[in-house]
């Protein structure tokens, strides 16, 4: 056993009082905490000294699965096998908002209030999520905590992005309606949408979410601020002359987040982040390519790569039908290429996905217009401020979430809640 891994486990037997269980196993992984750094976990799984084990491969009741971070020592998780809490520890309890909240800062070095805020309560559950001085925060992050029904605790996690005052530009939020509207409007998608039970499509007018800067001069979407730093965006037709009759050998692919002691305390970080060089954007699309030269022989014209970026050693791929329709699933292939050699190693095609809603009805012809639709649901939309990550600046800005839930069905011309669907 590594002594400094050692001492970690011996700190977290004693803060949790463990006497009454020992260490099955432990495993370290690397875990994002926020658009530019990583934190390095170690996971221990302590089992009861009277636990009964009838399957190697399961933890039995009672067993507590703790994650702390190897160099801040905050706890990540604490999680109780069945939800059966052991412990003799001072935790929190169900029906003491308060004390849960303190208990929260003490062990995540956070604020109530000024990095995270509750945003669902009940006597079982509290869930917070990311916030600076109470305004939300994104990409977020969130925290739980969940209650057994001896009031104990059962689980507490910690997972995303919680940024403080000193990681965004402050200012009042200026956007109003009128700024708002015309955004909004090109907003406005007609989208199909399954409906499981009457086994049928409807095509529903909604407005794709987005946020607006503070001066409404440019919208941010969802995509662009979830994407990693190596996503580079692609609009490339697919289209080849003669297949390659020698298919692709499919090689597995190590997508873990375990590292060994060495990489942790060296606080190893991995590639992502990398940007994709002009090079190796040319090299992997010539992969793309001859994969599908092979694998999809005539299918000439008919995808097209919408993206490259990087996970861990390898290039991602994704790939989309070069007409899309107005589906909300649709059709798409992940190819995963060696990021040293550019081989394309294996890949992921959603089309059994798409095929479970084949036999569905098609959806009705539209008897409404955009611009109508737009009309309805004008008085639906909702603005609220939000603290946006912005990759140029390297900080979170203040921005508009332009939402709706609400659409229109493009048939009937009906106001529908969305959630309803």
């Amino acid at each position: 056993m590594d002594e400094r891994i050692q001492k970690i486990i011996d700190f977290t037997a004693d803060k949790f009082k463990l006497e009454a269980f020992y260490l099955k196993r432990h495993s370290i992984f690397r875990e994002k905490v926020d658009q530019n750094d990583e934190s390095f976990v170690l996971n221990m799984e302590w089992f009861p000294n009277d636990a009964i084990i009838s399957d190697e491969d399961l933890n039995p009741a009672g067993t507590v699965s703790i994650d702390i971070d190897i160099h801040t020592r905050l706890i990540r998780r604490v999680i109780f096998v069945e939800g059966e809490n052991k412990l003799e520890a001072d935790l929190p309890k169900s029906g003491n908002t308060e004390l849960a909240i303190e208990w929260i800062e003490q062990e995540t070095g956070l604020e109530f209030g000024r990095q995270f805020k509750l945003v669902h309560e009940d006597d079982k559950e509290l869930f917070f999520q990311a916030a600076v001085d109470n305004i939300a925060v994104f990409p977020s992050g969130s925290i739980q905590m969940e209650f057994n029904d001896g009031h104990k605790l059962a689980l507490f996690s910690i997972d995303g992005h919680f940024p403080n005052e000193e990681q965004l530009n402050w200012e009042p939020f200026a956007l109003t309606s009128e700024k708002i509207e015309p955004i909004a409007k090109a907003q406005t998608k007609l989208l199909e949408i399954p409906l499981e039970d009457e086994e049928k499509w409807k095509a529903i007018y909604g407005i794709t979410t987005v946020f607006v800067t503070n001066d409404g001069d440019k919208t941010i979407s969802y995509e662009q601020v979830e994407s990693p730093e190596s996503y580079t965006h692609h609009d490339l037709v697919l289209q080849w002359d003669e297949a390659i009759e020698e298919p692709l050998t499919r090689k597995d692919i190590d997508l873990s987040q375990e590292v060994t002691v060495e990489e942790a305390f060296a606080k190893k970080q991995t590639q992502e982040n990398k940007p994709l060089s002009s090079d190796e954007q040319k090299q992997a699309i010539k992969t793309v390519q001859n994969f599908m030269q092979r694998e999809y022989p005539q299918a000439s014209g008919d995808w097209k790569l919408a993206a490259l970026w990087r996970e861990k050693a390898y290039i991602i791929a994704e790939l989309r039908t070069a007409k899309p329709d107005a589906r909300v699933i649709d059709r798409k292939i992940k190819l995963l290429i060696d990021g040293a050699n550019f081989e394309a190693l294996n890949y992921v095609d959603n089309q059994s996905l798409v095929d479970m809603f084949k036999h569905f009805e098609h959806a009705e012809e539209p008897k409404f217009s955009e611009e109508e639709a737009f009309e309805k649901l004008a008085k639906h939309i909702e603005i609220a401020p939000v603290y946006v990550f912005d990759k140029a600046q390297n900080r979170y800005i203040l921005c508009g979430k332009v939402d709706c839930g609400y659409g229109v069905d493009s048939f009937t011309g009906e106001v529908i809640l969305l959630d309803e669907l």
